[in-house]
């Protein structure tokens, strides 16, 4: 009944977990002593931990990371709820690729706080206080684990705000979005 071969529990965790869908959230971090251009990816972990007393979140994070790295050094990010395919390709792409900077330039704010910009495919946005203490290292990731010290949703080109937008899920190896709900609550 159990495998005792873990190549093959890894694939069947793997094939499993694709059958549900994961919120795609962008995190960007900029390490402020560093003079280069923020560090930003993708990631399908992003969760609430608890909201009270304090709002926390965490996600999962593939090491090394250049944007865990900032992370640290910087000790905030922002993470953004994506709702644009292309946001989230571009997010996707390898850091030492040649349009891995024009990427970060083109979405991400100047202000240095990993705010994207305007009508760039986002939602929401969280500023994050790295909660160290509370982060912690397995196997070849890191669960990652902040306060949320703000959180609103972003406006866009057209003047109005995201509370109407739906948020991008990754699931069965596809970009979807959520549709209606199937029972009374």
């Amino acid at each position: 009944m159990y495998e005792a071969d873990a190549e093959a529990v890894t694939e069947n965790v793997r094939s499993l977990m694709r059958q549900i869908p994961h919120p795609l959230t962008v995190i960007v971090a900029q390490d402020p002593a560093s003079g280069s251009p923020p560090s930003g990816l993708l990631v399908s972990s992003f969760n609430t931990v608890t909201l009270h007393p304090t709002p926390y979140i965490s996600f999962n994070l593939k090491l090394p990371s250049t944007t865990y790295d900032a992370i640290k050094a910087s000790r905030t990010f922002t993470a953004s709820a994506v709702a644009d395919v292309q946001l989230a390709k571009d997010f996707l792409l390898d850091k030492k690729a040649d349009r891995y900077v024009e990427i970060m330039r083109s979405n991400v704010c100047d202000r240095r706080d990993g705010m994207l910009k305007p009508g760039r495919g986002a939602i929401w946005w969280m500023r994050c206080q790295w909660a160290e203490q509370m982060s912690q290292p397995v196997g070849d990731h890191v669960i990652v684990v902040a306060e949320v010290l703000g959180a609103s949703y972003y406006t866009g080109l057209d003047g109005q705000d995201g509370s109407s937008e739906k948020a991008l899920l990754y699931a069965k190896g596809k970009y979807r979005i959520a549709g209606p709900s199937i029972a009374e609550e």
